[in-house]
């Protein structure tokens, strides 16, 4: 009796979950850090050091996560697809939530995460961003299981 194990998958969403969290922690990060440096005028020098560091975290987090899920397992459609819808979701986001026409619609089932001010400018769009190049190259490599 052969036995399916369910590890790689388990690794490829904790992975898509932590990426997804580490920005998230770094734009708070970045909130509160630029909140307190506008109240006491004292941590401008600070906070520059900080971008870099986050920007290199975030980047190790976004290639670790690229090369686990493309690269050291099996390849698996199901991730690639969800890989891909996630990441699409954040990206578009902020379109859908502000669009009038899709306003009525979407407002039963749309999440409220405007609070996170999900912009342009925000490490948690950009992972959104990479982790939908991720499912889309997942499903474009077409790659088969090491058990077939």
């Amino acid at each position: 009796m052969s036995r399916k194990s369910n590890s790689p998958v388990l690794v490829s969403i904790t992975g898509l979950i932590g990426v997804l969290g580490i920005a998230w922690l770094c734009d708070g990060l970045m909130q509160f850090l630029r909140n307190q440096s506008a109240v006491t005028f004292s941590l401008n020098y600070f906070i520059f050091w900080i971008f870099g560091l986050v920007a290199l975290v975030l980047a190790a987090a976004w290639l670790l996560v690229a090369w686990v899920v493309l690269i050291r397992l099996p390849g698996n459609f199901w991730v690639s697809l969800l890989y891909l819808v996630c990441g699409l979701f954040i990206v578009f986001y902020p379109a859908l939530y502000y669009s009038p026409a899709y306003s009525p619609v979407l407002c039963c089932w749309l999440p409220d995460i405007a609070a996170i001010q999900l912009g342009p400018t925000t490490y948690l769009y950009s992972s959104g961003g990479w982790v939908a190049i991720i499912g889309l190259a997942g499903l474009l490599l077409r790659r088969k299981s090491k058990k077939e």
